[in-house]
């Protein structure tokens, strides 16, 4: 027989062990094609992309995308070629020197990478058209999507994935350069350490690593409001966290899991099913020897999730800063102003609402408790006042105020509380302390108006007499203390906007505008990192997959001996399903546990709720990653069916 056909053969008989692999392979080629063709799109990139940073975003992201795929198809490659190990010693056994082995795996790999490459441009032609159909539906641009196809792109993933095949042809090359036939015949004959002992210094590790897993979570929660004290501790602080939630994964992998687990079955005092055999006993030692890639592994999955949750708070939250940020449709600068607009807009057949406010800027006492910057001697801190005659829907009793626009990112710096204090002070002896009864996120004043800071309403009475006590201004700046807007009566639209938007009319602030950039820029960070996280998750999830495989070809001959000392399959399964729990669970619960502190520590700059988009982006997750765990419970469901 030919090499060339005993080659083919050879692959073919295999090609059940390669399913996946192809498949991941095939969609991460279409992953990278897709956006690389959305990238070069000048037409989608003109339209949605209105700055530079912007359509860097989409550069970024291809270059993760590689780099992603690099890492997963090298470390892919050694778990299927170590499984090899017997079949490779087999051809040299018979005959074949390392060059002929070593073509073989090139005309194999060729036949997989660059059926992969075929394939994964097809399929991602057809996932651009998807994916820009999303993002524009995401940004909320209205805009007819054309079938391009990009020569370009294909050259470039092309050049790509030859790249990526030639450094896999270097990795293939030195493991047969540094393997030999003894070794490998017994590449896979080393225990995972089954046989080491839980003993005392398992259990000190392992309460080590559970406890800097903790000491991280709590320095995450009290980093902000230390370092806005010292913010020069921040870098310490971040440095702090990671080394000391890494390294406590990886801990809690190599020592804590073995040791929990082994309490668990001390705890039966011997009377351990086969079940447990299966999962706990299986699982407390292949998790230690490999820890390192399940710290990995648990580490990308929690980056993952802090990125797309953090990035979906900031787009779920688009409209509740807006309503904070910019109450009205449009805000100018004077009366005459408005009366132009007004004058524009009912030619065109548009009603306006006018709103012509008074405000003032006062001075608030300063305390522990309102203020969490360092005051450094600092006794008040300007805010603005405005009286509830002023606004509609507010009636606030004389030792009242509510507080309007408060974002939680606002708690960095000053936060108001219901039942606190308020205390109104000239700086020349004259104070007025009113009680917050009442917080809300939206705002009467623009964010320009303010300086971002939340607005004051007190009761009329309690206005005047600030006003007779306000401090003589500053006369090298001039703080505003007057509001000029209308609002489009039945809603402000596009032509609107269109109409105002003349270079020879009054400068004006638009709210439809500043929603449209907003939502933009957030629903294309949404679209890149959602698009990259779902990288990370094909890649480890594929992973873990691929390591059950392996698990699972080495435990054959387990299930064989279970089945003909009488265990039914349904037994054996109900253990194996336990042990897909654990060995999937638990990197996935880790993985959420330091991305939800992570989001806890810092969501509040990112917009307005927490949990709401956040559990979206865990339970969208966890979903998708569910389903490696059930695809390895099938490989071996099929393998326990065929045992006997």
């Amino acid at each position: 027989m030919k090499l060339n056909n005993f080659i083919i053969k050879n692959f073919l008989r295999n090609l059940n062990n390669y399913t996946l692999y192809i498949f991941a392979l095939v969609f991460s080629v279409a992953l990278f094609f897709s956006l690389l063709t959305l990238t070069l799109d000048e037409a989608a990139m003109k339209e949605i992309s209105n700055s530079t940073a912007m359509s860097s975003l989409f550069t970024v992201g291809s270059v993760t995308v590689v780099i992603i795929i690099i890492l997963f198809v090298m470390f892919a490659n050694l778990i299927f070629i170590k499984r090899r190990h017997k079949e490779l010693a087999l051809f040299q056994l018979i005959g074949m020197n390392r060059s002929k082995v070593f073509r073989i795996l090139i005309v194999e790999n060729f036949m997989i990478y660059f059926g992969s490459l075929i394939g994964g441009i097809l399929l991602g032609f057809f996932i651009s058209r998807l994916l820009l159909m999303l993002l524009l539906k995401i940004m909320r641009v209205d805009m007819m999507v054309e079938m391009n196809f990009s020569p370009l792109a294909v050259l470039i993933t092309a050049s790509v994935f030859v790249f990526i095949f030639i450094v896999l042809m270097i990795q293939n090359y030195v493991f047969l350069k540094r393997s030999s036939l003894i070794k490998l015949l017994k590449l896979n004959k080393t225990s995972e350490s089954a046989g080491k002992p839980v003993g005392m210094l398992t259990i000190i590790f392992g309460i080590t690593g559970i406890l800097m897993i903790a000491a991280g979570y709590y320095m995450s929660q009290t980093m902000f409001e230390q370092t806005m004290k010292s913010p020069f501790l921040l870098p310490v602080f971040m440095v702090s966290i990671l080394v000391l939630t890494i390294l406590g994964t990886y801990f809690t992998f190599k020592y804590s899991v073995a040791f929990i687990l082994n309490m668990f079955r001390k705890s039966k005092n011997g009377r351990v099913n086969v079940s447990d055999v299966l999962s706990v006993t299986s699982v407390m030692f292949k998790m230690r020897s490999n820890s390192f890639l399940l710290t990995m592994i648990t580490v990308i999955t929690a980056i993952s999730i802090t990125a797309m949750s953090l990035s979906y708070i900031t787009y779920y939250s688009t409209e509740k800063m807006l309503d904070s940020r910019s109450p009205y449709d449009y805000t100018v600068n004077s009366t005459e102003d408005i009366d132009f607009y007004e004058k524009l807009l009912t030619e065109n057949g548009y009603e306006i609402d006018r709103m012509e406010k008074t405000f003032m800027h006062y001075n608030v006492m300063a305390t522990e408790d309102n203020t969490d910057v360092e005051l450094n001697g600092m006794e008040s801190v300007g805010i603005v006042v405005a009286s509830d005659t002023e606004f509609s829907g507010f009636d606030v009793s004389a030792n009242e105020t509510h507080v309007t626009g408060t974002l939680a990112v606002l708690d960095m710096f000053m936060s108001f509380k219901e039942g606190d204090p308020v205390t109104f002070t000239d700086g020349e002896g004259y104070e007025r302390t009113v009680e917050v009864t009442e917080t809300m996120s939206e705002g009467v004043l623009p964010a320009y108006l303010s300086f971002g800071m939340p607005v004051l309403i007190v009761d009329e009475a309690v206005y005047q007499e600030l006003t007779k006590h306000q401090p003589e201004p500053d006369t090298d700046f001039e703080m505003p203390s007057e509001l000029y807007a209308f609002n489009i009566a039945g809603g402000d639209e596009q032509e609107v906007y269109d109409l105002m938007n003349d270079d020879a009319h009054p400068s004006f602030e638009s709210k439809l505008k500043e929603y449209n950039e907003m939502v933009e820029l957030s629903g294309m960070m949404t679209f890149i990192i959602g698009f990259l996280g779902f990288a990370f998750l094909l890649t480890s999830g594929c992973i873990l997959y691929f390591k059950q495989i392996d698990e699972c070809e080495d435990e054959k001959g387990s299930y064989n001996v279970l089945r003909k000392l009488g265990f039914s399959e349904g037994e054996i399964l109900k253990g194996l399903a336990l042990k897909m729990i654990i060995s999937f669970g638990i990197p996935l619960i880790i993985g959420l546990l330091h991305s939800l502190f992570a989001v806890k520590s810092g969501w509040f700059i990112f917009g307005i709720e927490m949990w709401t988009p956040t559990l979206i982006v865990v339970g969208v997750y966890t979903m998708l990653y569910s389903i490696f765990a059930l695809m390895s419970l099938g490989y071996y469901k099929k393998v326990v069916r065929k045992s006997i």
